[in-house]
């Protein structure tokens, strides 16, 4: 497994690959770092703040001939929604499976 250090490298190199001749899954997975509820409070009283919790992005190509693994801490919604218009393409060229972060976890240390 090759781990990818940007978006633009795992696209790249997840369009490299002929779906027909290598058949492949995309597996994908989203949850918070450390546990937290994406709306925690943190203050509770009227001035009250909410936490923008850290999550973490993972996605993993799997095919015959190899397989690429990105992942990306975020906290702010609007960068997850670049990431997945980026990921389009390669949604449509290979078939996606979205896992719980503990399957997800699995996935990458067999692979």
């Amino acid at each position: 497994m090759e781990t990818l250090k940007t978006i633009d490298e795992f696209v790249g190199a997840a369009m490299g690959f002929d779906a027909e001749a290598h058949p492949g899954n995309l597996f994908v997975s989203q949850s918070s770092e450390n546990g937290f509820e994406a709306e925690e409070i943190v203050v509770g009283d009227e001035d009250s703040v909410r936490k923008q919790v850290t999550q973490v992005f993972e996605v993993l190509l799997e095919t015959e001939r190899g397989s690429y693994y990105f992942h990306y801490t975020f906290s702010d919604p609007a960068e997850i929604e670049e990431i997945i218009a980026k990921l389009q393409p390669v949604y449509e060229r290979f078939p996606k499976l979205v896992l719980p972060s503990e399957e997800m976890a699995e996935k990458v240390a067999v692979a």
